[in-house]
């Protein structure tokens, strides 16, 4: 009669494919399932330079970011917007928030018009702090 040898049980190998697939298909699922917080940053303004280097950094959680572009265009929330809409939503952001900050980020060969009429909406609407966003060595 044959004996067969039979490897010790602590030999076994398991098989790891399997699990290495479940792995990579979980990495890809949250992958694509995350949002990333994307800054309200338009492309199309030119800031002006800040000869002096001070910061422009402001908490993002109480900071609305209205964008003036060479043409005068308002872009507020990534969308064309008119000193009405923005009037009408700075009053409703400080009902909210009254600590609420506006940083103005106005392309450099805009009309200084189009930048006060948005720091006047911010003063009337009560508006705790406006800045004026400038270009620095670390942006």
């Amino acid at each position: 009669m044959r004996i067969r040898s039979r490897a010790p049980e602590s030999e076994e190998l398991i098989d790891m494919s399997p699990l290495l697939d479940v792995l990579f298909i979980l990495i890809i699922f949250f992958l694509l399932t995350t949002t990333f917080r994307e800054e309200e940053i338009d492309h199309e303004i030119n800031l002006p330079v800040d000869t002096r280097n001070q910061s422009t950094t402001n908490s993002a959680n109480a900071l609305i970011k209205i964008n003036i572009r060479e043409s005068g265009a308002y872009i507020y929330m990534g969308r064309q917007v008119t000193e009405e809409q923005i009037d009408l939503a700075l009053q409703q952001e400080v009902i909210k928030r009254p600590e609420v900050k506006v940083l103005i980020r106005c392309d450099q060969e805009a009309k200084h018009l189009y930048l006060a009429n948005v720091m006047s909406i911010c003063r009337h609407q009560g508006v705790a702090k406006a800045n004026i966003a400038v270009k620095t060595d670390r942006n």
